[in-house]
């Protein structure tokens, strides 16, 4: 199975040094002095944190360089801003979610600095001071999975991806801060690089897409999760795409996907990249004509809601191209945020 993702193996040396401040309600972040901006990257992820009001960003292939340890930053609307340089091992292509009730980041798995050889199995939390290495090592390494918090229910759902031997794991998993927890269910069957998100509105998971064992088999079906069952809801929707980044506009109430890569139209080598936009109200895909973001996957989008805007940074667009930009999506288009 190719993984259609390339891992460059070298170190950076961040020369930055951490501040945290703390206070008895919300933890405070003092930002360690930084001009720039992430440097480009795909695989990666984005989460909200309501305490800190900020999308906070993860990991991901960061050519020319790669970090020893995984860097935390922080988006306010405004700026980015580096809150922590050393944590958790890096990696890509892993799995983080934020429990809103528990006010932790939650990761698990990737790909570690040396590749497959370095499939990671591990589960982190952040509390929003430290990083901290949970014990339970049950569900196995994985990769090219996909990750989500069920608000309503206080758990945090993941579902498909690839282990260390290359095989799928079909069985959804939930963490609910202390163990994982294998749920057998009938459901999406092998797949990776899909993408999920949770719809507060309807207190559901969404699954969209996905590749399988085959050449270039892509999915373009539609799942949701209540919990207890998968059900299939639609096949019809947006084209069949994989690497694509899906997020839960509440202010609308609709589910929000864009770009990924889909079934190639000439033959050769590369990606079909795609860059359009899609909703999701619980019946229907509908395509939102409006421009945007430029075609690209592994990309990552949160949705902010104190200032109520999806947040979409980075992602690939062709061999090792990373992209660093920042865009946000105000419920009717996207805006490319302007740095100085």
């Amino acid at each position: 199975m190719k993984s259609g993702v390339l891992l460059d193996l070298i170190v950076v040396i961040v020369q930055t040094t951490l501040a945290l401040a703390q206070s008895t309600e919300t933890p405070q972040v003092a930002a360690i002095p930084d001009t720039t901006r992430p440097s480009g990257r795909a695989g990666h992820c984005l989460v909200y944190d309501d305490q800190l009001k900020m999308v906070l960003l993860l990991n991901g292939y960061q050519p020319p360089y790669q970090p020893e340890q995984s860097e935390i930053w922080g988006w306010n609307g405004a700026g980015w801003n580096l809150l922590v340089k050393n944590g958790a091992p890096s990696r890509v292509l892993g799995g983080a979610a934020y429990d809103s009730r528990r006010k932790r980041v939650v990761e698990f798995g990737g790909i570690g600095m040396k590749g497959y050889s370095d499939l990671k199995g591990d589960t982190w939390e952040w509390d929003g001071r430290a990083w901290h290495l949970m014990p339970d090592t049950s569900v196995g390494t994985r990769d090219h999975h996909a990750m989500v918090y069920d608000e309503s229910r206080g758990v945090t759902v993941m579902y498909g991806g690839q282990n260390s031997a290359r095989q799928f794991d079909t069985n959804t998993w939930e963490w609910n801060g202390i163990a994982w927890k294998k749920i057998v269910a009938p459901g999406p069957g092998n797949r990776a690089h899909h993408a999920m998100a949770y719809d507060a509105k309807r207190k559901r998971v969404v699954l969209f897409g996905g590749f399988g064992d085959g050449v270039d088999e892509y999915f373009g079906d539609t799942w949701e999760w209540d919990g207890i069952s998968w059900r299939q809801i639609v096949t019809s929707g947006p084209p069949p795409r994989a690497r694509h980044r899906m997020a839960f506009d509440a202010k609308l109430g609709k589910v929000i996907l864009f770009g990924g890569t889909g079934v190639k139209t000439t033959p050769g080598p590369g990606f079909n990249f795609l860059g359009d936009t899609w909703f999701w109200d619980g019946r229907a895909w509908n395509e939102a004509k409006v421009s945007g973001p430029t075609a690209r996957s592994m990309h990552a989008m949160a949705y902010d809601a104190h200032r109520q805007k999806i947040v979409l940074f980075g992602g690939g667009a062709g061999g090792r191209e990373r992209l660093n930009d920042t865009w946000e999506w105000d419920g009717n288009e996207w805006r490319k945020i302007a740095y100085d």
